[in-house]
């Protein structure tokens, strides 16, 4: 460790003092990703091979020209099991489809023996000082040991004893992507609760992890491009934004509000796909409205015992809350990028205008809609491998534009023909199941789903008014 923080030291220093002058041309044949599980190829709740084939950075390895692009692959049904459009269900609201995971059992690693780091260092659930700080044994995850706290790290990083920066620096890349911070902001929205120090790293804690880890990459990879992404908003996606607070009154078309721990949801308040098994049960429903009139629940963090009990609803306050940690991140991201001479691709521009204005691929509008967009998983956190092609598509026309390559782009027809959720069904009427919840939260906060104590908030004061929801 002493070791470590004298070479990160080192790199924040020589970075701020790296030119940003931009570079002739970039050395595409060594190409490292660094990120979480959006650069690892995760999808549809699961790290499994069929989607990590068409993760972003495998795409662009391809286009880059790379003979062999290395990944910590994982055989059907995947780690967690990845989920599944199991049957379109009749129900009082109409036709209702029903997401659950493919199997009770996982996947294996399929390339765990691999000499040296992968090319793809991705790593499902990591936040920036993730990447800095924690490693992986392959051994745990081969004797059955891994927790949900350790698995990806046991699969991705597997020696015991370097951490994911380290890796990527030992790999000699002459080409870096770095795109780390979602889950930074993401577990306020998996979880229901947004609590600065909880689930929101607070500012000052990732502007140092931020630079540290650009810093260590700078000073110990001084002629490689790099290019860092930004963090998209994480409450445009359709976890949170596709089963609406209310039900619609058939013989009227008015509003029913649904019942929340805190009393009747505004049409400003947010629900997860969480909710949606629930009030297919008829929780969160009135009474009046041929509901049980139990409310559904909203998280909850207790600093005593630190102890973060998820929820399925995310009042107004805290989105804005949300909102405002996502927009002081990736101005961080922008500041420490210029910095260190690296390039921010804005990923959250790309995903902000599909969300507007959709995008169009050979006559077809993709959007970001839930199961008919075409872009995002059955998670609806994660793209699919059509959503992957697009942003690699994206990358590839930045990365020509900022180092003087001429990298041809991906041919998304195939992509379109056999994407896999652009199922034409009712979304908003999607039972999401539990199971299929526990799974994404055991990736997007692996420190619950372990059951460890986690730390306070500063000061004990939420990130947003009425945001802690603190017992």
């Amino acid at each position: 460790m002493r070791n470590l923080m004298r070479i990160v030291a080192i790199g924040l220093v020589m970075g701020l003092a790296a030119s940003p002058a931009l570079l002739a041309q970039a050395d595409l044949s060594k190409y490292i990703a660094l990120g979480d599980s959006l650069t690892a190829g995760f999808a549809s709740g699961g790290l499994m091979v069929n989607y990590q084939k068409d993760a972003y950075p495998a795409i662009l390895a391809r286009q880059f020209g790379m003979a062999s692009f290395q990944q910590p692959t994982v055989s059907d049904p995947g780690i967690p099991s990845v989920m599944i459009l199991q049957a379109l269900r009749l129900t009082s609201q109409g036709v209702s489809p029903v997401i659950v995971p493919k199997s009770a059992s996982t996947g294996a690693p399929t390339n765990a023996t691999l000499q040296g780091p992968y090319h793809n260092l991705g790593i499902p659930g990591a936040k920036v000082n993730d990447l800095l700080t924690k490693t992986g044994d392959i051994r745990r995850l081969a004797a059955g040991q891994s927790t949900a706290a350790t698995v990806m790290y046991d699969l991705i990083l597997r020696d015991n004893t370097t951490t994911a920066i380290q890796q990527a620096i030992g790999a000699a890349g002459t080409f870096y992507t770095v795109w780390i911070g979602n889950n930074d902001v993401l577990g306020a929205v998996t979880t229901g609760v947004a609590l600065d120090g909880v689930t929101l790293t607070p500012v000052a804690a990732f502007q140092t992890q931020y630079a540290t880890l650009l810093g260590a990459l700078k000073q110990n990879r001084p002629n490689a491009g790099i290019v860092v992404a930004n963090i998209p908003a994480v409450t445009a996606i359709p976890f949170l934004t596709t089963i609406k607070p209310y039900l619609i009154n058939p013989a009227n078309g008015s509003h029913i509000p649904l019942i929340g721990e805190q009393g009747l949801l505004t049409e400003n308040d947010y629900l997860t796909l969480a909710a949606s098994s629930l009030i297919a049960q008829g929780i969160g429903v009135p009474a009046a409205a041929g509901g049980t009139g139990r409310p559904l629940p909203e998280g909850s963090f207790d600093p005593a015992t630190g102890t973060l009990t998820p929820g399925v609803i995310l009042r107004a306050a805290e989105v804005a809350a949300i909102k405002a940690r996502h927009a002081e991140l990736n101005t961080v991201i922008a500041s420490v990028a210029s910095q260190m001479g690296a390039k921010v691709f804005d990923a959250n521009s790309l995903f902000a205008s599909i969300l507007a204005n959709g995008y169009l691929v050979g006559g077809v509008k993709l959007t970001a809609s839930f199961l008919t967009g075409g872009l995002f998983s059955y998670d609806g956190v994660h793209l699919q491998n059509l959503g992957n092609a697009v942003l690699a598509n994206e990358m590839i026309k930045f990365v020509n534009a900022r180092f003087g390559t001429a990298v041809p782009e991906v041919n998304l027809r195939s992509y379109l023909m056999g994407a896999a959720a652009t199922t034409s069904v009712l979304a908003g009427s999607t039972q999401f199941s539990m199971a299929a919840w526990q799974n994404l939260l055991a990736v997007t906060v692996p420190e619950l789903a372990a059951g460890a104590k986690l730390p306070g908030p500063a000061g004990a004061t939420a990130a947003g008014a009425g945001g802690s929801r603190a017992e």
